[in-house]
């Protein structure tokens, strides 16, 4: 619930705007356009942040977001238990100016929902180590795929890949039994319906757990 609702308080559109100069494409889940099992439309927007309007995905508001953070145990961005804000750690490699400019826009998308960023920013090698430990909470990473495949982009979530555990490429240390399972089935299968089904299960699971903020 929580991850949910930050994922929509993260307004990437305008990030593109500002940041990569209107070029890009939000993203609706794992699987970028031109790869196989990528839908496009109405089928392929993450119901969880966009309701589809007049022809198009619209992000949904902040009124929602809110509803899921007091869902999630934390009303206003204030713990229930503790009555403290919520405080959650960034980890950044960062230096220049442009950089700054990033994690301010970063911090006031979390402010949006009562949250505290706290950026810790530090050279990559560091950054590096905490990703490989486990120690970093949350952070921005991008994926340039190897070859054009589903496969390439959905292993980056897939429990035996787990950073930590087995210096895999999966950063988030994201494990889902059920996904995994997919995964097995999916990754040696011919491009056609059964692959595609499985692909869009795999999307759904990915999309309610919502591991990542799926950026750009």
């Amino acid at each position: 619930l929580l991850r949910r609702a930050i994922s929509i308080a993260m307004d990437y559109e305008e990030f593109i705007s500002i940041f990569a100069n209107g070029r890009g494409l939000v993203a609706q889940g794992p699987i970028p356009p031109g790869i196989f099992g990528h839908r496009e439309g109405e089928a392929g927007i993450n119901p969880f942040v966009y309701a589809w309007r007049d022809g198009r995905p619209v992000r949904r508001g902040l009124d929602e977001a809110r509803v899921l953070m007091e869902q999630a145990g934390y009303p206003g961005g204030v713990d229930r238990e503790t009555g403290r804000a919520l405080s959650i750690n960034y980890e950044a490699a960062a230096t220049g100016p442009d950089d700054r400019a990033r994690l301010n826009w970063i911090r006031k998308q979390f402010a949006k929902l009562g949250i505290e960023l706290v950026i810790r920013s530090t050279d990559y090698n560091r950054f590096q180590e905490k990703i490989r430990n486990g120690t970093g909470q949350v952070f921005m990473w991008g994926w340039n795929a190897d070859y054009p495949d589903p496969e390439n982009f959905l292993f980056l979530l897939y429990g035996p890949n787990g950073k930590v555990e087995h210096q895999g490429e999966n950063a988030s240390n994201y494990a889902n039994p059920e996904f995994d399972r997919l995964f097995d089935a999916m990754k040696f299968m011919e491009d056609g319906p059964e692959r595609q089904a499985l692909l869009d299960r795999m999307v759904e699971i990915a999309r309610t757990d919502a591991p990542w903020v799926w950026g750009f």
